[in-house]
This record gives C-alpha cells, structure tokens and sequence, in this order.
C-alpha cells in the first residue's frame, strides 16, 4: 500500500468511525494498483494544496465529520419521507453552509473530495466520468465551464486530459472557489483557468463553451429545471455536458428530492437533452433497501 494511503487508513481506524476505511481496500483488492495510486496521488495533492493542515488528521476527520451530517440527515429522512431543508430555504443555507468557513474549510469540501477515493459509489463515478466524458471520442474541446466547481476534482481531471482547454469555475462560495483554486494551482493548471462567483441560474449568460461539468448541483438548487435550461443555453451546438442527480440522498444542503433515477432522467430529458451514456449506482452496502440513497451520471448533448 501508497505511504499517505496507508497513513489515512491507520489514522481513521483509530477512530470509533474506523469501518468508514473498509471500502479502502475493496477497492484494492477489485481495482489493484490503479486504485491505490489514484488515491495517494490525490491525497498528496491535498497536502499540498494545504501545507498549514495537520496530516492526515485534517482529511481523516473531514470525511468521518461529513459522514456524520450525512448519516444525522438519512435518520431524519426515514422519519419524515423528505428532505429536512426545502427549496425556500436556500437563503439560509448559503449563508450557515456555503459562506461558513468552519463547514466548507474544515470538513465539507476535503470530506467530499475523499469520498470519491473512499466510497466504492463514488469511485464508479469517477470512473464514469473518465470513461465516458473525458475520454470519449470527440472533437477536444477549447472551453470548459464547471458549474459548482466545489472541490476541483472534476476540473482537475478534465484539464489533465484537454491539453488546449481553458476552464471557467463557478461557484456560489468563495470557499469552494479557494478550495478549488488551491487544488488546481498545487497540480499546476490553475493558469487555465478563471474563478467566477455567483449562482448560475441567476447571473448574466456568458459565451458558450464546448463543456460543461455540473456535478453535485441539480439537488442543491430550488429550481432544477432553470439550471436545465441554461444549462442548455450555455453549450454551442454539438457541445457535451455532464451532470448527476442525488436520488433519495438527505444532506443538509439538499433542497429538491429526486425520488427515482426516472424522475430525474425524465426530467433532463423535458428539459431538451438527449441522454448518450448514463449511469445509477449506490453504495453497495445499500442495494438491498428500499428506495436507497443513489447518484445518476449523464453524458448529454441539446436535442434541439
């Protein structure tokens, strides 16, 4: 095992959350060595990125403090059937979540972005992602846009693998943003890019750009349908877009429910997007339940 990957693993079994780790090496043992150093090239590029954060502690306790909320919001949803925060209450959100430093800084946006190397779902997303949006056999693209850039990971990725593309990150918070921007400037890409603050389904249309990454978004915002729509409005003709949809996924910070893959398949495709490739997963632990907590992946181009 990676030196900063065993150091993560050993750091969260110390603590009482310690079978969060498991997965770690399942996805060893299913994926090999592809896996376990995709994990330690990121983990150092977290350490990196933020050299004033105690190691691993500060990742460690981020994911095992993000797991929490997440599992203190799925209590409560099996109670009430719905999400505890509504589309009326996004106001408050920004303000106790996206532009409070302690959430975003301290654990929410490093708790995210090791999600993606720890939970065997998220994992297949990413691996999604590679496969079926960065590497498809397309023209590549000049100009990128990630629409809730959050953490970077998706931007990061991308702009390794478009040599010429130039990227804009937008953002609703400034600390994801600086999040991001740290995250981009240790892996060296930062130059190609532009950080933009503000809700895209409110601020002024930009020029139309060959992609757009809107992952972790669609759940967030009041009205899915507006981000849709300029969502559509923002790609050139024969552009490509990647979204996801959480599915009966509580968090703290999610206002529209989605509860089904169709539900939310049907609902891009209303809105004047042709599906190409897509993808449902859950956690594997979850499949046998009852309507489990899901993430949707999709590739799709304007039907028009």
């Amino acid at each position: 095992m990676n030196d900063l990957v065993r150091d993560f693993r050993d750091e969260l079994k110390k603590s009482i959350f310690g079978s969060l780790g498991e997965p770690i090496g399942e996805l060893e043992n299913r994926f090999g060595e592809t896996f376990s150093l995709d994990f330690e090239e990121h983990l150092g590029l977290l350490r990196r990125a933020f050299p004033e954060r105690p190691w691993p502690s500060w990742a460690v306790e981020g994911f095992i403090r993000f797991n929490r909320e997440i599992l203190r919001e799925e209590k409560r949803f099996r109670q009430s059937g719905k999400y505890s925060a509504r589309p009326e209450d996004f106001d408050r959100i920004l303000e106790d979540t996206y532009d409070n430093s302690d959430v975003m800084q301290r654990y929410y946006l490093v708790g995210l972005y090791c999600s993606y190397f720890v939970w065997p779902h998220h994992y297949e997303i990413l691996s999604f992602f590679r496969e079926a949006f960065l590497n498809a056999e397309r023209e590549e693209p000049e100009t990128l846009s990630e629409w809730g850039v959050g953490h970077g990971l998706f931007s990061l990725l991308a702009l390794r693998r478009w040599k010429r593309a130039r990227a804009v990150l937008a953002d609703i918070s400034r600390h994801s943003l600086s999040f991001s921007q740290a995250i981009l400037t240790a892996a060296g890409c930062m130059e190609r890019c532009v950080a933009r603050i503000g809700d895209v389904t409110k601020e002024p249309e930009e020029a139309q750009v060959d992609r757009i990454i809107c992952g972790e978004l669609l759940e967030h915002v009041p009205e899915p349908e507006v981000l849709l729509d300029r969502m559509r409005r923002g790609l050139r003709p024969g552009g490509v877009a990647y979204l996801t949809g959480a599915v009966n996924a509580p968090q703290s910070d999610h206002v529209s429910l989605f509860r089904s893959p169709e539900e939310l398949i049907a609902l891009v495709e209303r809105r004047g997007f042709q599906i190409s490739r897509q993808l449902a997963v859950c956690h594997p632990k979850r499949r046998g339940e009852l309507n489990p907590p899901m993430v949707v992946a999709m590739v799709v181009e304007s039907a028009n």
